[in-house]
């Protein structure tokens, strides 16, 4: 009966997040954002089924990071002390906020995945340079949320609250993505680098597994899910608890 009750809560207090998401109208630019990225992707075809969704997938990380950092302000720190002390769990609220999140790093990549297909069915195939079959949605699916959770948690984890200096919390972030992005290249050029960088989430590592191949080896798809939740939970842990000890 109790956990039914939290799953009540956290289901209640997702609803809430998304009225408030939709009402900030912060979610335009970054729609806009990922549509001019799609127009200019898809507007020299044929183009790589794998590949495409393999660069769509850093790109959705960079999207979801800026989104994980416009989102902090979208609710008044007074609103959020109320739901607190009215549903008495910090972490209840926060759990809710990260499944949010990963409820819009989901949809974004349906987005981006969908746009481009229902494009290919529009033109009798066009788009892309051979069929598309259900393992290139499936991995597409697959790589692309993972890599946009991840970039939820990375723009979320520098938080006001964690870091009081705005200006350098969105500096930390940049810092952060911008490794994570070019992490594989850092490495190959300093190896010793990667005694450190293993804190990065490794996001253009699995994305080059898959860059210029034809088709998804699935196996090494559910990898490198595997690896991007262990980085996003993990990301989400920390914030998590470093919120709870940074009160209000």
């Amino acid at each position: 009966m109790r956990k039914m009750n939290d799953l009540k809560v956290i289901y209640a207090l997702i609803r809430y997040q998304y009225k408030q998401y939709i009402l900030s109208s912060k979610w335009i630019m970054p729609v806009i954002a990922l549509i001019a990225v799609l127009s200019v992707m898809y507007s020299m075809t044929p183009v790589k089924v794998v590949n495409s969704f393999s660069i769509m997938s850093l790109f959705v990380f960079l999207l979801m990071v800026w989104i994980g950092v416009t989102n902090q302000s979208v609710e008044p720190e007074v609103s959020e002390q109320i739901i607190i002390l009215r549903i008495k769990s910090e972490r209840k609220y926060y759990i809710s906020h990260i499944l949010f999140m990963g409820m819009i790093s989901i949809t974004m990549t349906v987005v981006s995945i969908g746009i481009p297909i229902l494009n290919n069915i529009l033109h009798s195939g066009g788009v892309f340079g051979r069929n598309v079959i259900w393992s290139d949605i499936i991995g597409g699916l697959i790589l692309m949320s993972s890599c946009a959770f991840v970039g939820a948690m990375v723009g979320g984890l520098f938080h006001v609250r964690i870091i009081n200096e705005k200006a350098i919390g969105i500096g930390a972030t940049f810092f952060l993505s911008l490794l994570a992005i070019i992490r594989t290249g850092v490495i190959d050029k300093f190896p010793a680098s990667k005694y450190i960088l293993w804190v990065v989430p490794p996001v253009s590592d699995v994305v080059s597994w898959f860059s210029n191949k034809e088709y998804y080896d699935m196996g090494k798809i559910m990898v490198a899910f595997g690896i991007m939740m262990i980085y996003g939970v993990a990301l989400a842990i920390v914030k998590v608890e470093l919120m709870r000890r940074r009160k209000f």
